[in-house]
């Protein structure tokens, strides 16, 4: 089945692209979705029509893609404090949720969660790599650097003398 997808879809296109889709997918997801709309006549020649609007707004997406990812670049790494035991080993995990508000509040970069990707959980005191996908074309890296919190180092070894004794 033929439809027009109205907005990006990872994997299968982006908005204004006229995709083939399995049916089953297309009427089960894609057009309750609204993410698509039957390729017909009328739908066709509607997309021609808008396909000069269509292609302007990708290009200034595209362009403000490029921006933030030059941003992005330019603040390097991403340093954080979490509580952690001796061995390095966090209290909880460190979530992409957590690191979009982080990089929005240190850089005032504003990221979507789902954009951000990691190389590996963040579960741990060290240095990783975060992957941003702004657009399907457009990505950006960024170190995250975990260190632990002092206040919580000094409370495991008071804890660990008063065992000891």
């Amino acid at each position: 089945m033929q439809v027009i997808l109205r907005k990006d879809v990872q994997n299968l296109g982006e908005a204004g692209d006229i995709v083939n889709v399995k049916d089953g997918y297309a009427r089960n997801f894609l057009l309750p979705q609204a993410v698509a709309e039957a390729a017909t006549k009328g739908a066709l020649e509607n997309r021609e029509k808008n396909l000069a609007r269509i292609k302007a707004k990708q290009e200034k997406l595209h362009a403000e893609a490029l921006e933030t990812a030059k941003k992005i670049e330019e603040f390097a790494k991403l340093e954080l404090t979490a509580k952690a035991g001796e061995s390095g080993k966090l209290f909880g995990t460190i979530t992409t949720k957590k690191l979009a508000e982080e990089l929005q509040a240190k850089s005032g970069i504003e990221v979507d969660r789902k954009n951000v990707s990691l190389n590996a959980p963040i579960n741990k005191v060290g240095e990783y790599k975060m992957l941003i996908k702004l657009t399907s074309k457009v990505k950006a890296e960024l170190a995250v650097i975990v260190t632990a919190s002092e206040v919580l180092k000094e409370a495991v070894e008071e804890v660990a003398e008063t065992e000891a004794e």
